[in-house]
């Protein structure tokens, strides 16, 4: 079961599922607000955990493996250390939360939050699917123009005035004012989770993170002491990559995933 990140829809998994659909009986949801799923008035952390339980026992998956990428890291391992019996074996990929922040800059980000809810209520579209094409490549500048073209036609919809939307609930902006990502919360989670983790990150991901090419995401120390919450984790970094791993280095992924797995 792989669930995606913030913003982001189930077919931005489409090549890692091919590469493991000979082994696997691969599954990607699109949490609720994202891809072809419903949209909420109102959008917590909490929700997307449920979204997820709701679907292992409504499928009634034994010992599933959990996939999960930035926010759908964060969601996968919430809910593994709240139900530890559950998963088979857990994978993190780029799920261990944003580096540390000062107080200011997680308060300007709130205030910058407010803005961005009233943009999203404007709900500006797109052009056309060209457009979709430049904003996907101007995020990430490794994504190759092939997979930017699929993931924009597979990331839109049309609207009634002919523009195109992101197959995302706009007032998913609403999570902006929420407040920091809180860490000591996070690693009591990740201190319940038994099954086999693994854990991984982008070489290039503090870009992302920090908005510096070049930057680190996390320093060796804090670091550690993430990863030392796990009781049975491996870690690995993947170079070349940014946050968005799955696009970036691919094959590296999928391979890693494939030692990682039983079969």
């Amino acid at each position: 079961m792989i669930v995606h990140g913030l913003r982001d829809h189930s077919h931005s998994f489409d090549d890692l599922a091919r590469g493991l659909v000979d082994r696997f009986h691969v599954l990607a949801l699109d949490l609720r607000g994202h891809g072809d799923s419903e949209t909420t008035p109102y959008y917590d952390f909490g929700h997307f955990i449920l979204d997820l339980r709701n679907l292992i026992r409504a499928l009634r998956l034994e010992k599933p493996i959990l996939i999960g990428h930035s926010m759908g890291g964060e969601i996968v391992a919430t809910y593994c250390g709240s139900f530890p019996d559950v998963p088979g074996r857990v994978v993190l990929i780029e799920g261990l939360g944003p580096p540390p922040f000062d107080p200011e800059h997680d308060a300007e980000r709130t205030i910058a939050g407010f803005a961005r809810i009233d943009h999203a209520l404007l709900h500006p579209g797109l052009k056309d699917m060209d457009a979709a094409y430049r904003r996907l490549r101007e995020r990430n500048h490794r994504l190759s123009e092939a997979r930017a073209r699929e993931l924009a036609v597979l990331g839109t919809r049309l609207r009634e005035d002919g523009t195109l939307e992101w197959k995302f609930d706009p007032m998913l902006a609403t999570m902006d004012v929420c407040g920091p990502f809180k860490l000591d919360y996070a690693m009591s989670f990740w201190r319940r989770i038994t099954a086999p983790t693994l854990i991984i990150h982008g070489g290039e991901s503090g870009e992302f993170w920090r908005g510096t090419p070049g930057a680190i995401y996390l320093d060796a120390d804090d670091r550690a002491r993430r990863l030392g919450c796990f009781r049975d984790a491996r870690f690995l970094e993947i170079a070349g990559a940014g946050h968005m791993v799955h696009f970036d280095r691919p094959r590296e992924l999928v391979g890693a995933l494939r030692d990682f797995l039983p079969g």
